[in-house]
This record gives structure tokens, C-alpha cells and sequence, in this order.
């Protein structure tokens, strides 16, 4: 039973974490050629330090700080945030090894368009005793640049084009230290540190569009913890008031994720402690604007040439595609039977307390 509930705890804190990590990552109507979908409209970014000198709204640190009691408790310190990929499509002159940039380029019915997509980083600072951490402890990750090229080929297998994914490398440090709490047995606040330490050339002349590609994007931080437990900052108990209001947070959320209070989420997003997922939702959509529902007719009503091209520019797009193209009439409906049955309650229940 413990394994269960173990791995049912796991299981949520998965799905919340990618729900808030791709929350806003593309909007509606989803291809890139929109607008509003050119560039980026990330939550929870953490800039370069030697951006931030230079522009001191683009924030180079996250930092959660919070509290956890316990005898010989040990924690488990996780990151994760999304890493720009940048894409450039290039035209074939006269199927030769010439080539020009272009926008977008189609292909035996295949679309290539510039853009940006994402690939997700973890890091994991492995499970740590809370009451040997007094000293601060530094871990240091760095990710390498990499180019993928990919030659287009038209029917005559002739080279009409190529796309180019680049990846720029980034690098930076998780800080972690625990203070023990006086008059508080067994306690301590623990401090966790995100900084960008990425080395960039001419911070004075860059774009913040320019930026983000050496940027930690939609920046969580996850702790659980073994022989202890997390102070909720919503709703602590009476003794711990003034120790969480002396916990800080910068550009952060703490909550707690499940009722035994082991796994603490900070996350760029403010919610609510114990936050779920509505069991009816047919999975990320993204677009934080809309209701889901709305969304879901939305979608349904893109032409298919339309589909196609979203679906061949991002693979987590053409997996959201896959799922609302599946969703049944009667799925699409208890959307609106679930509401309906609240409402019925509710009229049932003023009634029987008239």
C-alpha cells in the first residue's frame, strides 16, 4: 500500500509539474506564422547574470525558501526548466548546395517553417541530510551547444532544402543551505538558490527575444523530503507564522503538493497548496487564455491544412492534435453535463434547507 501511494504521489507531482512547466508554451490558433506565437511568452525565466547587470528587470537568480521538520530528515532537490531550440529553414538554388534563408519552405507536402521549439532539462542534486547542509552546498550543471542538420529532399530525391536546430549552451549552480530554527526542535529553513551563470558575448546590444535562447525557461524547483515534513507558507500553523514570513522567495510560489506534506513545488505560477488537475481534461493545451471547452471547439474547427502545418513544426503539438482529434461528442459534452449536475445539487439543496 505505501509503494502505491508512493507512486500515486509521484504520478501527480508529474503531471502538475509538466502542466505548469508548458502552461502558455503555444497559443491558439498554435502555428508559429501567428503572431503572438513568434516568440516565446515564458513564465519563470532565469537570464543570463551579465544580462541582468544590464537590465536589472530580467532577473539572473530564483530562489525558495521554506521549512521542514523532522528528526534526521533528508531531502531530495530536483530543477527543471525548458531550453530554447532554435530553428532556420533554408532553400535549396537549383538543387545545389547553395542555400538561402527562407521562412518557411513545403516539400512533397511537408511544411518547414522557422521557429523555436524547446527540450526539457533536469537536473538532480540527489538526496541530501538537512542537518549536514549548515555549510552551503554548490552544484554546478552546464549544458553543451549543439546543430542538427537535416538536408530536404523533394520527390526526385533531389536536395531542395535544409533545417537547422541549434542549441546554445547554457551553465549555472544550484546554492542549497538549512539554517536550524531556535525554539523550533527539529527544524530547519532551507534556502535554494537557481542562478544563470552562462557566459554571453555583448550584453548591452542584445534583444531579450535574442536572450532567451541562453535562458532557463519555465523554472520549477521540487523538494521531497524522508523523515520530515513541508510548513505549509498558505496556512502554517500558529508556531511556525513568523519563521515562513521570514522565508524568501524571489520570482517563486512554494506549495505543498500532497497531504502528507512531503513533496514542496515552487513554482513561477501561484496556486493554491494541494492543487489537481480536473479529472475531465483531455490533457495540455497550452494556451493559458482559454477555457477548455471553448479551446476544444476551437481546435475542431481548424481546416485540416491548417492541423498539418502545426503538427509538422512541433511533435508536442502534433500529440495535443492527436488527443483533441480523438475527443468523443459525448466527452465533449460532459463538460458541460458536469456543470449542469453542480447546478442541479446546488438548486436540490437550497430547496431542502428552505
Amino acid at each position: 500500500m505505501k509503494n502505491a501511494a508512493v507512486n500515486n504521489a509521484e504520478y501527480v507531482l508529474e503531471n502538475l509539474t509538466r502542466t505548469l512547466l508548458y502552461e502558455g508554451y503555444s497559443l491558439y490558433p498554435y502555428y508559429r506564422s501567428a503572431i503572438k506565437n513568434q516568440k516565446p511568452i515564458p513564465f519563470g525565466v532565469v537570464f543570463p547574470k551579465e544580462y541582468n547587470e544590464d537590465n536589472q528587470h530580467a532577473h539572473s537568480i530564483m530562489q525558495t525558501g521554506c521549512i521542514v521538520e523532522g528528526i534526521d530528515a533528508v531531502i531530495n532537490i530536483r530543477v527543471r526548466f525548458l531550453h530554447l531550440i532554435t530553428i532556420k529553414i533554408f532553400q535549396s538554388e537549383n538543387n545545389t548546395e547553395n542555400f538561402q534563408p527562407v521562412y518557411s519552405l513545403k516539400i512533397n507536402n511537408n511544411f518547414y517553417q522557422c521557429g523555436w521549439q524547446t527540450i526539457e532539462r533536469k537536473i538532480d542534486a540527489g538526496t541530501l541530510p538537512v542537518a549536514g547542509l549548515m555549510k552551503e552546498k554548490t552544484i554546478p550543471f552546464h549544458f553543451d551547444k549543439s546543430e542538427e542538420e537535416e538536408l530536404i529532399y523533394d520527390e526526385r530525391k533531389n536536395t531542395a532544402g535544409k533545417k537547422i536546430n541549434f542549441i546554445s549552451a547554457i551553465e549555472g549552480t544550484i546554492m542549497i543551505q538549512t539554517v536550524p530554527l531556535k525554539d523550533l526542535d527539529n527544524t530547519y529553513k532551507i534556502t535554494v538558490q537557481i542562478l544563470n551563470n552562462t557566459p554571453i558575448e555583448s550584453a548591452t546590444s542584445l534583444k531579450r527575444d535574442d536572450i532567451l535562447t541562453q535562458s532557463f525557461i519555465s523554472t520549477h524547483t521540487i523538494l521531497n523530503a524522508e523523515n520530515g515534513k513541508f510548513i505549509s507558507h498558505q496556512d502554517p500553523p500558529e508556531k511556525y507564522k513568523q519563521v515562513i514570513n521570514g522565508c524568501r522567495n524571489l520570482h517563486c510560489y512554494p506549495i505543498l503538493i500532497e497531504a502528507d506534506d512531503t513533496t514542496l513545488l515552487s513554482s513561477p505560477i501561484a496556486l493554491y497548496d494541494y492543487p489537481q488537475i480536473n479529472p475531465q481534461s483531455s490533457g495540455d493545451l497550452f494556451d493559458s487564455t482559454e477555457i477548455e471547452e471553448a479551446l476544444l471547439l476551437h481546435v475542431g474547427m481548424l481546416s485540416e491544412d491548417e492541423k498539418n502545418r502545426i503538427s509538422q513544426t512541433d511533435e508536442k503539438l502534433k500529440t495535443m492534435l492527436n488527443k483533441v482529434n480523438n475527443i468523443t461528442p459525448q466527452e465533449l459534452m460532459n463538460f458541460h453535463s458536469h456543470l449542469k449536475q453542480k447546478e442541479e445539487n446546488q438548486i436540490v439543496n437550497q430547496n431542502n434547507n428552505v
